[in-house]
């Protein structure tokens, strides 16, 4: 095993992979268990509605035939015999497709129902922190934190580097601490803001006449005319920030390599081709001054990459030889994503964005589990976690490749009680944007709206945080270009673009913690326009109140 843990992709894939499935089985029976639904008629009364659906389908279908028969018959009006079969044919048929219909769509909405509240019991126990739950019994060297609590956060700041929330290009949507073997991590989901130069098009049609005589003719021409114009793009991110001591005074950047599309024989004919590269690279490093000195395994140097790193010596206790044979085998796997993720290290912080954790929901709604047909929840349910485990291991395993990544721990840090809050400035953003938007957003924003926010006060085991909204408000321009047409002469061409107006909105909340991640028993308190998650929950000012009672009767329940 411990051979195995210093090589992720064979980890995986002759144990944690299988594993993972088995546990994740085991825990939606467990779930079905104590819900106490009754699974075979569930699965009755679906069978039923997915029939009788497919019957109303057939009526609608019958429906949409007979609507158009009704045109073809007033056509026939016209004819007088269509009057006939517009009386006699077309509205007995209508009267009773439509009756058909009723009650065949009451009776689907029946089943429907009937379905969801057969598994209402099972709906109900679904909690936004499963998944982490579910991936810490699979292994348990990855540690999953309930919040991002400010200790974790002082200790990656104050001796890692973290960066703190005031980049206000950027808004934390989401974000999952924890620690691997006592070393910490945040994954963070992001809302990111560029402004970029948006090309505007517009179009303008002229007509002239060109030749004489019998060849004189009328010639249609297009003109095309563009403006750039300062537009913002907003996009999500979601990225894992890896602190250690190790290697404390290198950094690199590394980006994705397509080795995992290549052969052997193709990845050979490739370092064959490009190890001189390395070589000269080397000696042009030394007439600058720098250091940079290939190591003996060109394979490693040319698809891993790190050659802008800024510490040799540190660099080879990090990608020892059974560290580059181990990563070489992430960039690979067939298994895994393969090379589809960049790597930035700046000192003690290290920086893993992969392609594939974009398009996975490491972030759950419970709401994404329910449903009222029981066999599919439980394939939805199982199919997800499978893949949240999958997309987050290979993000971890660029880490868990490097030895020394795994022999030193973190060492204690002195945590400072003197901090200003009680929750970290990243876990304010990310209860901020559980809101809804609109909540803070400016009421003319037309617009994403990025919050960031500042604790206010800090009031006992609560924050009071300011909440600052930006968005944009639109107009719609105009702007002429003289355009040079086939005649010769400039014509004015309307191009329409649009004009971003910066907006900013101020508000605030609350927030405080119930120290549980209950969210079963926080539903049933029916707390309405507070919002809760991993056992933060948060709403309007003057709430602090409510936040102690709520922590009270949860306790007692």
């Amino acid at each position: 095993m411990a051979q195995e843990l210093l090589e992720p992709e064979r980890l995986y894939t002759l144990e944690l992979k299988d594993k993972h499935h088995e546990n994740t089985e085991k825990f939606f029976e467990k779930l079905t268990k104590t819900s106490g639904v009754d699974t075979e008629a569930n699965k009755l009364t679906c069978k039923k509605y997915y029939e009788e659906s497919a019957m109303l389908a057939g009526l609608n279908k019958k429906a949409r035939k007979l609507a158009a028969l009704k045109g073809f018959f007033i056509f026939l009006c016209l004819l007088i015999i269509g009057i006939f079969l517009l009386i006699f044919v077309y509205k007995p048929r209508k009267k009773e497709l439509d009756a058909q219909l009723a009650k065949q769509e009451a009776l689907v909405k029946s089943l429907l129902a009937e379905a969801y509240a057969q598994m209402s019991p099972l709906n109900s126990l679904f909690e936004s922190s499963i998944p982490c739950k579910i991936m810490q019994t699979t292994t348990p060297l990855i540690q999953m934190d309930r919040i991002f609590d400010v200790k974790k956060y002082e200790l990656m700041r104050e001796k890692y580097g973290l960066w703190d929330n005031s980049d206000e290009d950027s808004s934390t949507l989401d974000l999952q601490s924890g620690s691997i073997l006592g070393n910490p991590f945040v994954i963070f989901k992001d809302l990111k803001k560029d402004i970029v130069d948006y090309k505007y098009e517009g179009t303008r049609t002229i007509s002239y006449t060109v030749g004489s005589g019998q060849n004189r003719r009328t010639v249609t021409q297009t003109l095309h005319a563009y403006v750039t114009k300062p537009k913002p793009i907003y996009s999500k991110e979601t990225y894992l920030v890896y602190a250690s001591e190790a290697g404390d005074r290198l950094s690199f950047n590394r980006t994705p390599s397509s080795i995992n599309t290549m052969d052997e024989k193709a990845i050979e004919k490739y370092v064959r081709k490009h190890e001189g590269d390395l070589q000269k690279m080397a000696e042009k490093a030394t007439k600058k001054g720098g250091s940079y000195t290939p190591l003996g395994n060109s394979e490693f140097e040319l698809f891993f990459g790190g050659l802008d790193r800024n510490n040799e010596i540190q660099y080879r206790l990090l990608f020892t030889p059974l560290g580059q044979k181990s990563m070489m085998e992430v960039l690979k796997s067939k298994v895994g994503f393969g090379d589809d993720f960049s790597f930035t290290k700046v000192n003690g912080i290290n920086i893993i964005q992969s392609t594939h954790s974009q398009g996975t929901a490491l972030f759950v709604d419970p709401n994404d589990f329910k449903g009222f047909d029981y066999e599919v929840m439980h394939k939805f349910f199982v199919e997800y976690n499978d893949a949240y485990f999958k997309a987050l291991f290979f993000d971890f395993a660029p880490l868990l490749a490097i030895p020394l990544y795994q022999q030193l721990k973190s060492h204690e840090y002195i945590y400072k009680n003197n901090v200003g809050s009680n929750f970290n400035c990243f876990e304010h953003e990310v209860v901020a944007n559980r809101f809804n938007p609109k909540r803070f957003a400016h009421p003319d924003t037309r617009t994403d709206v990025l919050l960031k926010t500042w604790c206010q006060s800090k009031v006992g085991n609560q924050d009071v945080v300011g909440v600052k909204a930006l968005s944009y408000e639109t107009f719609d321009r105009v702007e002429i270009v003289p355009v040079m047409g086939g005649d010769g002469h400039f014509h004015d061409v309307p191009v329409h673009w649009v004009e971003y107006c910066p907006l900013e909105n101020n508000g605030s909340f609350v927030v405080g913690d119930l120290e549980s991640d209950d969210e079963i028993g926080f539903r049933g308190l029916g707390q309405e326009g507070v919002i809760y998650a991993r056992g933060l929950v948060s709403g309007d000012e003057g709430i602090n109140v409510d936040i102690n009672k709520i922590k009270s009767i949860m306790k007692k329940d």
